[in-house]
């Protein structure tokens, strides 16, 4: 329990690959990955993540599902308000154009916003994960397949950046100073066609963000039956895991590009 004042904060991870890491990961990459980790932040009642601009929901109801696995990372007395005020600093290095989905991506935020709660940052396996399956051959056979997955993603992000991220939406600076507050201008009339024209509904810009994230997701769950069902026609026809591998995610590279 948080002391008095203090602030719990932990860990979500989610596995992005939905146990295919785990089943595979030992047989493809010669070493054994638990997870293709997805990670937030939970702080002050609320679950911090990046993808594609800061973003915050309730926690375990964002779009990602429920968490795999919770780590508690200790407690903060920092206020909401010094919290808030650091990610306005940091967000202009957290949008849609600087996300990747190897070197700058949701677990390098949880990191920093780690850092500065607790004062230490999460776990490196999580970190280095991008690099200990790029150090492998199969790894280097996926890089075309992730650079897909990464273009899908920021796609993804565009479309959702209207609405938010599924129950998450995008975090809001607070005022940062009291010229802030100040009453806004009123705004000059609209002529009256102005006046005339609709709003565009909200509900329509939630149903268009939802479709760019099922176009996404249903893109890359083909693309991962059509490795798996391809590795395991190689694997059946008495062609060795590490060919059949390699092998696969050429057909699924040449299927995707057709």
């Amino acid at each position: 329990m948080a002391e008095s004042g203090a602030t719990k904060v932990q860990l979500h991870l989610y596995d992005l690959s939905q146990g295919m890491a785990r089943a595979m990961s030992a047989q493809l990459l010669g070493k054994q990955i638990e997870g293709v980790w997805h990670t937030g932040i939970i702080a002050f009642g609320e679950e911090w993540y990046f993808g594609g601009g800061i973003q915050r929901g309730t926690p375990g109801f964002t779009h990602f599902g429920r968490p795999l696995r919770v780590l508690d990372l200790g407690e903060t007395h920092l206020p909401r308000e010094v919290f808030e005020e650091f990610l306005v600093d940091i967000a202009p290095r957290f949008t849609m154009q600087t996300y990747h989905l190897l070197r700058h991506n949701c677990n390098n935020f949880s990191d920093e916003v780690a850092q500065f709660l607790v004062g230490e940052g999460i776990p490196s396996h999580i970190l280095s994960l991008p690099d200990e399956v790029l150090s492998t051959p199969f790894g280097q056979q996926l890089m075309p397949m992730l650079s897909m997955m990464d273009a899908q993603m920021r796609t993804a992000s565009e479309g959702a950046s209207v609405g938010g991220f599924g129950s998450g939406a995008t975090f809001a600076a607070p005022p940062r100073s009291s010229a802030d507050l100040a009453p806004a201008a009123p705004e000059p009339a609209l002529a009256p066609a102005e006046a005339a024209a609709p709003a565009a509904p909200a509900a329509a810009r939630e149903a268009a963000a939802a479709a760019a994230e099922t176009r996404a997701a249903d893109a890359k769950a083909a693309l991962e039956a059509t490795i798996k069902a391809e590795f395991a026609k190689l694997v059946a026809q008495g062609m060795s895991p590490n060919e059949a591998a390699a092998a696969a995610v050429r057909a699924a590279r040449e299927k995707a590009d057709a």
